[in-house]
C-alpha cells in the first residue's frame, strides 16, 4: 500500500485474528502502521478477532497474545486517525473497555454515516442473512445479556475452551448449508437500506466480496460488501469522495 493521503477512509472486517496465525496478525500491524497518522479514519465492521471471550483478558493472561494489536490501534487512534468497531458475531463481547483500551468509537449494530454527502449504512452483515434461521436463532441466544453474563463468570480458560469448541461447530455445519441460505436476503437488505433512509450500504460478514447496485424505490441503490482477511490485506477506501477499489495486497 502506498500514496495514503489525508481524506482517506478504510474499512475492513472479518480478519479473524487468532495468535495461531501469527501472521495474518502481523499483516494487520503492518497495514495499521502504513495508515498510522496518514488516514482521516478506519472503521472496523466486525469479526477483528476469530473469537473475543471478554474485555478483561485484556489484562490477563488470556489476553497476552492480543497486547500487540491492542497497543498498536491505540497508538493509531493517538496518530489523529478516527477509529471506529462495530461488534461481529465473532467478537460481539469486544464492548466499552476494549474500546477505551484501543481508543476506539463503539458503534450500534446499524450505523448512518455522511460519507462525502452520501448517507450510507454501516452494518457487520449478520442480521441480513435472514435465511440461516439456525444462526439467527443461535445469535439471539447469544445476545442475551444473562447468558453473556454467566458465560463471562466462567474462567478465561473455560471461555476459551467453549469458543473454541463453538468455533469447530460452526465451521463442520458451514459446508452443510446451501451457498444461498448463508448469504444476505435481498429483501431484507432492502427493508433494512428503507428504514434507514439510505441508498448506499457498507457490510461484510458474508466474505463475498462485491458491489452490488439495484433499484430500491425506483432510485439507484449500492451493497458493498468487504472481504475477508486470509493471507493479503483487503480493505475498501474512499479517497477525495470516491471509491478508490477493495484492493488485496
Amino acid at each position: 500500500m502506498s500514496n495514503n493521503q489525508k481524506n482517506s477512509t478504510f474499512f475492513i472486517s472479518d480478519l479473524h485474528l487468532i495468535p495461531s496465525r501469527p501472521q495474518l496478525i502481523q499483516l494487520f500491524l503492518s497495514f495499521l502502521d502504513e495508515i498510522s497518522g496518514k488516514a482521516d479514519a478506519l472503521y472496523i465492521l466486525g469479526d477483528l478477532f476469530e473469537f473475543w471471550i471478554g474485555d478483561d483478558m485484556i489484562y490477563k493472561r488470556a489476553g497476552t497474545p492480543y497486547l500487540p494489536i491492542i497497543k498498536k490501534l491505540k497508538a493509531l487512534s493517538e496518530s489523529g486517525v478516527n477509529l471506529y468497531f462495530q461488534q461481529g458475531n465473532r467478537d460481539f463481547l469486544a464492548q466499552q473497555k476494549f474500546a477505551t483500551a484501543t481508543g476506539a468509537e463503539l458503534l450500534p449494530d446499524q450505523k448512518v454515516i455522511n460519507l462525502s454527502g452520501t448517507p450510507t449504512l454501516l452494518m457487520h452483515g449478520d442480521t441480513l442473512c435472514t435465511d440461516d434461521t439456525s444462526y439467527q436463532r443461535m445469535r439471539r441466544i447469544f445476545r442475551i445479556k444473562l447468558i453473556q453474563k454467566l458465560f463471562l463468570s466462567l474462567s478465561p480458560e473455560k471461555r476459551s475452551n467453549i469458543a473454541g469448541n463453538t468455533r469447530k461447530a460452526i465451521k463442520n455445519k458451514a459446508p452443510k448449508k446451501a451457498y444461498n441460505i448463508v448469504d444476505v436476503n435481498q429483501l431484507e437488505v432492502e427493508k433494512v437500506m428503507r428504514e434507514a433512509g439510505v441508498l448506499q450500504l457498507i457490510h461484510g460478514h458474508t466474505h463475498r466480496p462485491a458491489v452490488h447496485e439495484f433499484e430500491l424505490d425506483g432510485k439507484p441503490a449500492k451493497r458493498i460488501v468487504l472481504s475477508d482477511w486470509i493471507d493479503k490485506a483487503c480493505y475498501l477506501k474512499l479517497e477525495s469522495g470516491h471509491f478508490v477499489s477493495v484492493i488485496n495486497e
